[in-house]
């Protein structure tokens, strides 16, 4: 994106808390990082979608397994492909930071 031009700003809802946001300029596409703690499974449930930033409609997601949390994210191009980078943890229950932030 292009900090010299003006952007027309939508709002829409994620459906849990986003963690990370990367834009992959190719596409044109929002990758995001989401996790949520639920009192159902007793754990965070994650996953990583794809959202067009025009409509807000989700392309595709991936799940993680119960208890997998994504970390981190980046992307990353090798010669012709491109690549997202995750790295994850394992977690039974609400995980803290050492700043006092929840983890997850």
């Amino acid at each position: 994106m292009e900090h010299s031009k003006r952007l027309n700003v939508q709002r829409f809802s994620l459906g849990s808390t986003p963690r990370r946001i990367l834009y992959h300029v190719d596409s044109k596409k929002l990758l995001i990082m989401r996790s949520e703690y639920s009192d159902l499974v007793h754990g965070y449930v994650s996953d990583i979608c794809c959202v067009d930033p025009v409509s807000g409609s989700v392309q595709f997601s991936y799940m993680f397994d119960y208890g997998e949390v994504p970390k981190c994210m980046e992307l990353m191009k090798s010669g012709k492909e491109h690549l997202l980078l995750v790295g994850t943890g394992l977690t039974t229950g609400k995980a803290m930071m050492a700043d006092g932030e929840p983890d997850g």
